[in-house]
């Protein structure tokens, strides 16, 4: 079949160790997180039981073969995370998420990195990245978006995390701070913390389960063993491409769901019905599927490694991904007809997920305007 997707709904993906179970689940529940009604929070847990916290890999700031994180390697992860977005973008957010901030864990290797990880790699602590402005930081677009000043051997954090998910109690969240010499670090803090305040829910026009709102920090105090590293060019080098990697494989299991029925629309339709007009727009879509998911599977393949991608090769397979989940559902909606236009429908909800993706950092203007340059 021309376009066919990597694995059938329903089953498991090939190259992955997504039990059935597991995506039976975050498919009933899809809907409920949708609408805000469940919570990804037991999720984690899940995640963590089935093992998809511990696939994936980190390549140190040498560019030299990374780290193994668990069993399996970033192409399994990446499998993983597109097979779960085929059900529900929100619990492969939330999941992207939380395996991010095990990924900074890791790169950092620290003490106080490696006595929290455990917790994270269960799914008993929620992990979040709040790392949208350090990577604008990175990249020369923009500054972090809280300071940090010394207090004997420890850093007094004061600011805004504009954004963040999986902001339930007790999370570990790892973002940047910049010093009273303009230097920037990364860190971890709790949500428990005195002085950390998160933001009232945000009425989203999807993901509302998957806790996504603010973190106001007002002097909280972070000891010296929370820093997790003032090498902040050397570590992010190191992480974004697997940041990027995951964020394509949310993208193209959205793009893949929504091609698949669309094919499904199209084989109902009627000889001669107006709907045949789609399978031109239809094939494209499947083309270029298969065409980025190409991309993918070789930046995945090669993190780590002693030839890693270039950041033009991330950059494209990220940006291009999120064209086509975004064109995907749309074509779907298009095709579904007035059944798509109702809010409970599964083709509406891909839809509403879709415009979150150009939005996600790196927004699609950041992306293009990192491509424009070189």
């Amino acid at each position: 079949m021309v376009g066919q997707t990597r694995e059938p709904h329903g089953s498991t993906p090939a190259g992955t160790d997504v039990p059935v179970a597991l995506l039976e689940r975050i498919t009933a529940e899809a809907e409920a997180v949708d609408r805000g009604d469940a919570e990804t929070l037991e999720q984690l847990v899940a995640f963590g039981e089935a093992g998809l916290t511990t696939l994936g890999s980190v390549s140190d700031t040498e560019g030299r073969p990374g780290q193994q994180s668990g069993q399996g390697g970033l192409p399994d992860l990446v499998g993983a995370v597109e097979a779960l977005a085929r059900r529900s973008l929100s619990s492969a957010f939330a999941l992207w998420g939380h395996r991010m901030a095990i990924e900074y864990l890791l790169a950092a290797d620290t003490p106080y990195a490696h006595r929290v990880l455990p917790g994270l790699r269960a799914g008993a602590v929620p992990g979040v990245s709040g790392m949208a402005s350090a990577f604008r930081r990175f990249v020369g677009a923009g500054e972090v978006d809280l300071t940090a000043r010394a207090d004997g051997e420890d850093l007094l954090i004061d600011g805004t995390v504009p954004w963040a998910t999986n902001l339930y109690p007790g999370a570990l969240v790892v973002s940047a701070a910049v010093d009273e010499q303009g230097d920037p670090l990364l860190l971890a803090f709790t949500l428990d913390q005195q002085g950390v305040e998160v933001g009232a829910p945000l009425d989203l026009l999807a993901l509302r389960g998957t806790r996504s709102t603010s973190v106001r920090l007002n002097a909280v105090r972070v000891p010296g063993e929370q820093v997790l590293s003032r090498d902040f060019t050397g570590l992010l080098r190191a992480v974004r491409p697997t940041f990027a990697a995951l964020q394509s494989a949310l993208c193209l299991g959205l793009a893949a769901e929504s091609l698949a029925q669309t094919e499904v629309s199209l084989g109902k339709a009627a000889e001669g019905s107006f709907l045949t007009t789609f399978a031109p727009d239809l094939a494209e879509a499947q083309h270029e599927l298969g065409r980025v998911r190409g991309q993918l599977d070789a930046v995945a393949a090669t993190v780590g490694t002693g030839t890693p991608p270039t950041p033009a090769q991330v950059l494209q397979t990220r940006h291009a991904a999120g064209l086509l989940a975004v064109q995907a559902a749309g074509l779907e909606l298009r095709t579904a007809g007035g059944r798509a236009f109702v809010h409970g429908s599964a083709a509406n909800r891909r839809f509403r997920e879709s415009a979150f993706l150009p939005v996600q950092s790196p927004s699609e203007g950041q992306l293009r305007w990192e491509l424009a340059r070189g």
